[in-house]
């Protein structure tokens, strides 16, 4: 139950960021009149949403390993986190391939340059979360998984990098 509460947690906090992204931005914004299908689903804005929704998965991730659940635990946990994350990345990957190549790009380059800004203690923590399995390989390999877990949402690298993978996902 303890497993059932945290994973929905999780997700819970995972769907507020998403739905939260695009609209922080326009609260923010002057009042200026833009063509609506500038103003939602920008390329900047499904950057941002990517790499915010990437950034709030290492922070699950690593809540869940301060824990330090029995590896069969953090395993159903982290199995059910990266397929929701997946299912999450291959929709906003979705909305990536609606857009024009040049607008595709505005959004990778947005993704990465948030990427490398990831603050050193989140990845300090995650890596310290995952160097406690590390004599269970699956796991182990599982919690690696996350780090690029950003590629579902580009589908040229998912094709590339794991070609089975974005078959099994219908993304040919």
């Amino acid at each position: 139950m303890k497993r059932f509460v945290l994973v929905l947690s999780v997700f819970v906090g995972l769907l507020l960021l998403g739905g939260a992204c695009g609209n922080q931005e326009a609260e923010n914004a002057p009042a200026v009149e833009k063509p609506v299908e500038t103003v939602e689903g920008t390329a900047e804005n499904l950057g941002l949403k990517i790499a915010s929704s990437y950034i709030e998965t290492l922070k699950q991730i690593v809540a869940i390993l301060n824990d330090k659940p029995a590896p069969a635990d953090a395993m159903a946990m982290l199995s059910d986190m990266k397929s929701w994350t997946v299912d999450l990345m291959v929709g906003l990957g979705r909305e990536r391939e609606a857009l024009p190549p040049e607008e595709r790009a505005v959004v990778d380059l947005l993704l990465n340059e948030k990427i490398a800004m990831v603050p050193a203690d989140l990845l300090k923590a995650f890596q310290d979360g995952q160097a406690g399995y590390k004599e269970d390989n699956e796991l182990f390999n599982l919690i690696e998984e996350f780090n690029s877990i950003t590629r579902y949402a580009n589908f040229d690298l998912l094709k590339s990098q794991c070609p089975e993978e974005a078959k099994r996902l219908g993304i040919e």
